[in-house]
């Protein structure tokens, strides 16, 4: 057999070598060269023995196809094509293949047939370039086929680490076959089969061995090689690329800063979606194109909104306490301020004296003469000195003698004359009359209620009048009287707790209502208070299905209304309260623009920006094709059904999108932190290395590895 002297390699030919033209020997052994990696010229050949065994004759070409034919140049444009293509893939595929160790490349030697590696290769080099010779348009393209798909069948079973895919052994497995075929096809007995099929062998080859036959090499060099791709291309940890491609970018868009501070002021219910316009277009993206997306996120999204009320009134409860009815309570204080009078009261007239109410009816007497005669004011005035007045029976004296008269059956005569009330007991009850009338509305004095509203002047001021002459006369009734208005101004509080939070005219400014809540009681401030809880409860029950409208209940006109409920309940508890709302609010616009479709040009532009785009489609045999187009479109074609193998759907992520965008709590947190980590590696690496893209970079490191491992390899060689 002739051998060729190429460099440092040896090249064993068969012997149909020397039957080729002078020409067709020379662009044999330039090929020969080129797959080596070398541009020089090589050394003469040698003349060999005669070969013991003969082997296979290869078909010499046509005349047509040995010389400056259109065939010929047509077989040019190809190879040409295939070496430009050929270059960086057989770097990767060396590259990787030399890093395997010996281990390895034992392996690849039972894949391969007997013998080391390395004389495999090079008798396979020398079968390559007989093929070459006798196929000068059709080698070229299998070649390419079969340069392509070697490593994306190496790369993706390393990547995966454990066992061999089904979608990495389709891509190791389209090399094999193209290859393999078109090698048979050039074999008068089918055995010569050619380096371009036996380079997609060993890309199938290769993946059964790490997947298969070395596992444990497989994970370390599959979590080798994302360690790189990871850290080269910004990816979130625990996160597809899939997913980091689209989140990672969001958060750049968001910032950081941003993100998390929205997040820490909508508290553990808030998700990812909630933090920023852009994970929002991503939520809705997600949600439009992908089916599982859309269960995952619109579920969620669902689920947190119909709890909003049980959030709400659980997120009062903790800033104001459990909130109490206020009829309820007006009426228990009032309930106890009867107990409290019906002791007080009586204790303080079981040893008074009379009172002397002169002076009552003193004032009163003007009083009655200057109201309109028939007017309901006179006759509540005359009613009230009747009152006022009683009789007490005199005995009628003889003007003569002196003595007692009686009539003529013998019975005493007496005369009643009138004179005022003077038992404390009855004055206290004709005060409860006055108060029945200018208090309560209420009837009394003889005349029905509500009848004195605007002329309740004079009623008033006799009322003062009586009320000081029973505090000045009877021992306990002053201490009586201010128990009992304390309870009274209790229950009205309670009234007025229901009542303070408005947007009328009438309506106290904040500083206004702030003196006066200061001025009542510390008792009446707490009455207030539980009025003021039982009304927000009421709202909450009322409202809090229309957020907005809870809202302006609590903020009013120019956040009045804030400012008291901090008058009343305290600073902290009036910003948890409105905190609150504003945080359900904002769940409740996400899930309206994710789940209600609202804001429908946003979603259309998030389903536009994450859409798919589908591959062009080129049709093999049109009216315009030539055949150096056929084979280019061939070699597409196959390049496709490849990568189509082994690439991952631009939709698969969407779901691993919606889970992330819709995680809460500490989960939440550590993703959010994972995908601020990928930004700054991301911003790291472009700082680095502006001008080189994060494949590139892949590349670099994966080619300069399988560069030194393969001098380090011929150095051993040599030794």
């Amino acid at each position: 057999m002739p051998t060729l002297e190429i460099g440092n390699h040896e090249i064993e030919l068969d012997d149909s070598f020397l039957k080729l033209s002078e020409a067709d020997q020379t662009r044999t052994v330039n090929n020969i060269a080129r797959q080596l990696g070398m541009n020089a010229e090589p050394a003469p050949v040698s003349s060999p023995a005669p070969a013991a065994v003969a082997a296979p004759v290869v078909e010499s070409p046509p005349a047509a196809a040995t010389g400056d034919s259109y065939y010929d140049r047509i077989g040019g444009y190809v190879r040409n094509f295939r070496d430009a293509v050929h270059a960086p893939t057989r770097m990767i595929e060396n590259g990787f293949l030399m890093g395997l160790g010996d281990r390895a490349r034992a392996g690849m030697d039972a894949v391969i047939g007997a013998g080391g590696y390395g004389d495999n290769l090079r008798r396979e080099q020398g079968e390559t370039a007989q093929f070459q010779a006798a196929h000068p348009i059709a080698a070229p393209v299998v070649e390419a086929v079969g340069n392509i798909t070697t490593p994306l069948g190496v790369i993706g079973a390393a990547s995966r680490g454990v066992g061999l895919g089904a979608k990495s052994l389709y891509a190791a497995g389209a090399g094999t076959v193209l290859g393999g075929a078109q090698g048979a096809a050039s074999s008068k007995d089918g055995t010569n089969i050619p380096q371009t099929a036996m380079d997609a062998g060993i890309g199938a080859g290769t993946g059964f061995v790490v997947g298969g036959l070395m596992p444990g090499a497989g994970r370390v060099i599959g979590a080798g090689y994302n360690s790189i791709a990871n850290a080269a291309r910004g990816q979130a940890e625990g996160m597809s690329r899939g997913a980091s491609r689209h989140l990672v970018p969001a958060m750049a868009a968001d910032t950081p800063a941003a993100v998390q501070a929205r997040l820490a002021e909508l508290g553990p219910d808030a998700m990812l979606v909630d933090a920023g316009p852009s994970f929002l277009g991503k939520g809705q993206g997600a949600s439009l194109n992908s089916d599982e997306g859309r269960t995952i996120l619109q579920g969620r999204l669902t689920t947190r909104d119909q709890g909003t009320n049980q959030r709400i009134m659980e997120d009062v409860n903790r800033a104001l306490g459990p909130a109490e009815d206020p009829q309820t309570v007006r009426n228990a204080i009032v309930g106890h301020r009867s107990e409290v009078d019906a002791r007080n009261y009586p204790a303080a007239f079981r040893n008074a004296p009379p009172v002397d109410t002169a002076n009552v009816l003193v004032e009163l007497g003007p009083m009655i003469q200057g109201s309109p005669t028939g007017s309901l004011e006179r006759r509540a005035l005359e009613n009230l000195r009747g009152m006022l007045m009683t009789e007490r029976p005199v005995p009628r004296l003889d003007p003569n003698t002196g003595a007692h008269m009686s009539d003529a059956h013998g019975n005493r005569l007496y005369d009643m004359v009138p004179e005022p009330q003077s038992d404390p007991q009855l004055l206290h009850k004709i005060k409860g009359e006055i108060d029945n009338v200018v208090e309560y509305d209420a009837p009394g004095l003889g005349i029905p209620a509500a009848a004195l509203s605007r002329q309740q002047g004079a009623l008033k001021h006799v009322r003062g009048i009586l009320n000081e002459t029973l505090e000045a006369q009877v021992p306990g009734y002053m201490a009586a009287n201010r128990q009992s208005a304390g309870l009274a101004r209790r229950a009205e509080a309670v009234e007025l707790g229901t009542q303070y939070l408005g947007n009328g005219k009438t309506t106290a400014s904040p500083a206004r209502f702030v003196d006066e809540f200061g001025r009542l009681t510390p008792g009446e401030q707490i009455a207030f208070a539980k009025g003021s809880r039982g009304d927000i409860e009421r709202k909450l029950g009322t409202k809090a299905n229309d957020l907005q409208a809870l809202r302006t209940e609590l903020q009013g006109e120019g956040g009045w209304n804030t400012a008291k409920l901090a008058a009343v309940h305290g600073d902290q508890s009036a910003e948890e309260l409105i905190n609150s709302v504003n945080r359900n609010l904002k769940f409740r616009d996400t899930h309206n623009k994710v789940v209600e479709n609202s804001q429908t040009a946003q979603r259309l532009s998030a389903k536009e920006a994450m859409k798919p785009s589908p591959a062009g489609e080129t049709p093999l045999v049109n009216p315009n094709a030539t055949l150096a187009g056929m084979g280019a479109t061939a070699i597409k074609k196959a390049l496709g059904m490849a990568y189509g193998a082994v690439k991952p759907s631009e939709t698969r992520a969407f779901g691993e999108i919606a889970d992330i965008l819709s995680t809460q709590g500490p989960a939440r947190d550590a993703r959010v932190q994972a995908i601020v980590d990928a930004l700054e590696r991301r911003r790291g690496n472009a700082a680095i290395a502006p001008a080189a893209g994060d494949r590139a970079a892949l590349i670099a490191a994966i080619a300069a590895h399988g560069a030194a491992s393969r001098t380090l390899q011929r150095r051993k060689r040599e030794q």
